[in-house]
């Protein structure tokens, strides 16, 4: 959360809502092109936040809630075309690398870490540079390298194209242990961002978005590369992140469906996202311009617990 971390939300998300486990992104910067390239003024941020961190797993082991631990913005950032500078430049991934290091260190043996999640929606669109590891085989790299200092806490893998369903089309399985694959759903954009970077003209689900009927049937055909995946290597799958924005007519729907088809194979998941920005918020209505939590709970709030309401908790 950019908000750092507030006991009273890890309260409220597991002892009230019961939900049991939640993405921690270390995160800043999103969408600036050009950041976090100074390293000696990013690892003053960095350590920063590994110490929030440690407060909320703390607290995340008290109120029965694993953490998935997400290294949101990495050194380097991304340049003008989205790609990530530590899948170009030696530099930036090495040192990407050895903060893993610092993390798996630092946090081996919590009983509130859940996994690993390497890499935010990984972007390349041009091979990496002689002696530079692509997007998978950086992650393979920087793998390995917490298995020499964690061998049991499982390590999440993402695929390119901004860990979409599609980039599982390519997606080759790892050579390391205890590994968990993440898929993000946000298809289709027209529907699950309408408003979000630009002026809002309402898109309903289900209904005709992109010239074709998008209802379970089509959220299903959208992640068939993910399952084929799934079957074929026998592994396990994290929906990491799936959302609409809250005006999105139909966002309930949208969210209902695409639970019921993760539950069907079998995946972890986690809604994006809580108590961040308010676009995505399950607490406010429907209404872009009110920016306060409705007084009522929302149907996708009602949707949500209804889920959480079926967790197992973790052990203390």
């Amino acid at each position: 959360s950019p908000n750092g971390f507030r006991d009273g939300d890890m309260r409220t998300l597991g002892t009230e809502w019961k939900a049991n486990v939640i993405r921690w992104q270390l995160t800043r910067n999103w969408g600036k092109p050009g950041t976090d390239r100074d390293l000696a003024e990013y690892d003053r941020w960095f350590d920063a936040e590994l110490d929030d961190l440690a407060k909320a797993l703390d607290a995340c082991r008290k109120y029965g809630i694993k953490v998935v631990v997400d290294m949101h913005s990495p050194p380097g950032g991304r340049y003008e075309n989205h790609d990530l500078a530590i899948f170009n430049e030696s530099v930036y991934q090495d040192h990407w690398v050895s903060n893993w290091e610092k993390t798996a260190r630092r946090f081996k043996g919590h009983p509130a870490v859940w996994g690993y999640d390497l890499i935010n929606e990984p972007v390349q669109n041009a091979p990496s540079p002689p002696g530079v590891a692509d997007y998978l085989g950086a992650q393979v790299r920087a793998a390995k390298a917490i298995r020499k200092i964690d061998a049991d806490t499982p390590i999440i893998i993402e695929a390119a194209e901004w860990d979409s369903a599609a980039g599982f089309k390519d997606l080759e399985p790892v050579d390391v242990p205890k590994v968990i694959y993440q898929v993000h759903m946000y298809e289709p954009g027209e529907f699950t961002h309408q408003g979000v970077n630009g002026p809002w003209k309402p898109v309903t689900y289900p209904g005709v978005i992109r010239g074709q009927n998008w209802n379970k049937a089509r959220i299903r055909k959208t992640l068939q590369p993910v399952r084929d995946f799934q079957l074929a290597c026998n592994v396990h799958i994290y929906a990491g992140e799936f959302s609409a924005a809250r005006w999105a007519p139909g966002a309930a729907d949208y969210l209902k469906d695409a639970i019921e088809v993760f539950e069907e194979y079998g995946w972890d998941w986690s809604y994006h996202a809580y108590r961040e920005w308010d676009g995505w918020s399950i607490e406010h209505g429907p209404d872009p311009n009110d920016h306060q939590p409705a007084k009522e709970p929302t149907d996708r709030k009602k949707l949500l617990l209804g889920w959480f309401a079926k967790n197992r908790r973790p052990r203390p």
